[in-house]
């Protein structure tokens, strides 16, 4: 059974739903949430308006606190887009930050959009001389600098995490899964010419690479980086070399509904010659009505250095 809370109110009774849609994503965009229901004229009993908070549960799952982001007329019903972020993530600014750590320049972004934050996996005293944010939202900005570390920023329940690549790739395994030739629902994709062998940063202060031993060829070079000394330099080719090399195989699975299955949980597949190994969710969406999973994983990389 779905459940629907708007603004910490159950409104599941009154409510019909015809589409429930969950994405959860390890980066790159916010989780959202896409609702549709019959009976519009219901809807306005609540006067609904920008970042109300919406939680659907079911089944064990649920999505956290999500922000209403549109409200779209669908024929008779309607149609509702809400996703992790507030819309003050997405507001754009200019800002400095000078002799910060890591963990303070989080927390400042955060406090801007009315959210907290909290590191796994990573030395939050990390210091950066000077970065600056150019005209864009704090969530835009801690994506670029989380890809430079090797993080994954996202948005649960109203805080920024940043989650370290490695660290969620030496986690556990949530689940073991088999696939075999016959399981038309899933799709194995490698792509080794799109790896690179070698990514190296470039500054006025420091030049440093990072390399894949498990790439053949290709090299890139980024000179556009503000590295201040040969150790941020390394940091960030690694970081950037890391979330370049892990999009080369990917794995996709539609299965029926499974509710532990979430974004950066690390998967071991079990099965064909080329799918078996270790992985980490890069993507799943839930259909709550249909009871359907399609998760996208990419293969655990630890061939970088």
């Amino acid at each position: 059974m779905i459940q629907i809370l708007y603004e910490g109110v159950d409104i599941t009774e009154i409510t019909n739903i015809t589409r429930c849609i969950c994405r959860d994503v390890s980066h790159g965009r916010a989780d959202s949430l896409e609702l549709q229901f019959d009976h519009a004229a219901i809807w306005h009993i609540w006067a609904p308006k920008e970042d109300d908070k919406i939680i659907v549960n079911s089944d064990g799952y649920s999505t956290g606190t999500m922000y209403l982001n549109a409200i779209m007329p669908e024929g008779d019903g309607f149609r509702i887009l809400a996703t992790a972020l507030p819309s003050a993530a997405r507001r754009k600014a200019w800002d400095t930050y000078q002799n910060m750590t890591l963990e303070t320049i989080m927390g400042r972004c955060a406090a801007e959009a009315g959210m907290s934050a909290k590191l796994y996996g990573v030395d939050g005293n990390l210091k950066y001389q000077f970065l600056m944010r150019e005209n864009e939202g704090s969530a835009a900005f801690l994506e670029w600098l989380g890809t430079l570390e090797g993080l994954a920023v996202k948005a649960v329940n109203g805080a920024f995490r940043g989650i370290s690549i490695e660290y969620a790739q030496s986690r556990d395994p949530v689940q073991s899964l088999y696939i075999d030739e016959s399981n038309d629902g899933a799709k194995y994709i490698r792509k080794d010419i799109y790896k690179i062998s070698t990514l190296t940063v470039l500054s006025p202060y420091a030049r440093v690479s990072a390399s894949d031993s498990n790439a053949e060829y290709g090299s890139q070079r980024i000179v556009n980086l503000p590295a201040m000394d040969a150790v941020q330099a390394g940091r960030w080719a690694r970081g950037m070399l890391m979330a370049h090399n892990r999009k080369a195989e990917t794995l996709s699975i539609k299965s029926a509904f499974n509710p532990k299955i979430e974004a950066l949980l690390r998967v071991d597949v079990e099965g064909t010659e080329d799918s078996k190994g270790s992985w980490i969710v890069d993507e799943v969406q839930h259909d709550l009505i249909m009871h359907t999973s399609n998760t996208r994983l990419l293969r655990v990389i630890d061939t970088i250095r």
